[in-house]
């Protein structure tokens, strides 16, 4: 594959995870509350969706091995757009409550909306192995900082994703279908330029073949599934007692209604690039050690300091730097330990069960903050106990140096020595 269609896969493979985190299960926050719905019902949904979805993220990381990453990653990309059609929805409940059978305790119109958002997390899980797995694979030498931009770009389509949903929900009488003309647009440029190497069929990997060739690293993928984990686990959890948490230290209500957490994923994102440059060249496994121990100094101390706003305000910037960071340091060095064929399904371990993992949180802290007196503060410090556990679980990480050697990669040949 020559270097311009090695560029227009990967700037294809960029704006499909926009598509992604854009839509699927990244607008029901905000739909459940615009729709009046049940707040008990629409967290047990997000639940079920949720892990059941990113537990099969290795499933598809497998197919994705095998079959090739250009189908999946087109047809997660148009699952996840059917939760555009959410919008129009509400104002035919009434109707379906009528026609539709109660199922598990679900209204037709809940049934529905189920399936719905059950596609469109179907689809982002489709999706994110195959896309972070291709990302990281352009080059062997610069792995960190590609797959940096890939979740950097996406966590864009993240952050806006409820503005915009809710900017047409309000101005357009509900027609969210609206924001399928722009959506298909972009799935059909995805669609022509997305064009990755395809494996022989001759030497594609079966799904048992696949397992097995992991054997040999299953322990340093496990290490890094469980970094990841906490990581993901902690996060999670710092997000859903912020308004609670800054209800108690008496900051401004904006901080804990999303305030924070905005500021949290816009460092993230800002940091995550150079932080990925910078892994490629120190080495990835001092890189990832060091910004586990500085996510965990940031995470402490912005649970256990008071601080004036505008100190919060970028200690929540730069904390989000290092806790943002982990994530994509961890799996782009699963996916430099892992075997080239094996891109995507480590890259399903360790975004898609690290992170079913690690949406346990909630309810832990959920029981913490109960049993505490909800005193959010000390449930945060206890929580962050599990980042001195990462910490030290994290110098278990294998050394690795590359040889000169060549690797295909995504059509890329290059040679490496670090």
């Amino acid at each position: 594959m020559g270097a311009n269609a090695t560029v227009g896969t990967f700037i294809a493979v960029v704006v499909a995870h926009i598509m992604v985190d854009f839509m699927g299960m990244s607008v029901w926050p905000v739909y459940k509350t615009l729709a009046g719905l049940d707040v008990a019902k629409a967290g047990w949904i997000a639940t079920v969706i949720g892990m059941s979805g990113t537990a099969l993220q290795p499933l598809f990381g497998l197919l994705a091995d095998r079959f090739g990453p250009r189908r999946v990653i087109l047809l997660g990309a148009l699952l996840t757009s059917f939760a555009l059609l959410l919008g129009p929805l509400v104002d035919y409940q009434s109707a379906l409550d009528r026609r539709l059978p109660t199922l598990f305790g679900l209204s037709g119109f809940y049934l529905v909306v189920f399936m719905i958002l059950a596609a469109g997390r179907l689809g982002q899980d489709m999706f994110h192995p195959s896309g972070a797995g291709l990302a990281g694979s352009f080059s062997a030498r610069r792995g960190s900082m590609f797959l940096a931009v890939f979740i950097a770009v996406g966590s864009i389509g993240f952050g806006l994703s409820q503005i915009v949903f809710r900017t047409a929900y309000n101005n357009l009488g509900h027609h969210t279908e609206i924001l399928l003309i722009p959506a298909a647009i972009l799935w059909v440029f995805v669609w022509l330029r997305c064009r990755p190497a395809e494996v022989p069929y001759s030497e594609r990997i079966s799904v048992i073949g696949s397992l097995h060739a992991l054997r040999p690293v299953a322990g340093q993928i496990l290490v890094l599934f469980l970094i990841l984990a906490i990581s993901s686990g902690v996060m999670t959890g710092l997000f859903f007692l912020m308004p609670e948490f800054a209800h108690e230290k008496g900051y401004p209500a904006w901080i804990g209604q999303g305030g924070a957490f905005g500021l949290i994923i816009f460092g993230s994102t800002v940091f995550m690039v150079p932080m990925g440059h910078l892994a490629d060249r120190i080495g990835r496994r001092r890189t990832l050690i060091a910004m586990m121990i500085l996510s965990a100094i940031s995470y402490h101390a912005i649970v256990q300091l008071t601080l004036p706003v505008p100190a919060f305000i970028l200690l929540c910037i730069v904390g989000g730097a290092f806790l943002g960071t982990v994530n994509p340091l961890g799996v782009a060095f699963g996916q430099r330990i892992a075997p080239p064929k094996n891109m995507s399904i480590v890259s399903a371990v360790l975004m898609g069960w690290a992170w079913c993992l690690g949406s346990t949180a909630p309810s832990i802290v959920g029981e913490l903050y109960q049993h505490l007196g909800h005193n959010a503060s000390k449930t945060l410090a206890m929580l962050g106990a599990a980042n001195v556990v990462m910490v030290m679980i994290g110098f278990l990480l294998p050394k690795v140096t590359d040889n000169t050697k060549n690797r295909k990669n995504g059509g890329i040949t290059e040679s490496t020595n670090k």
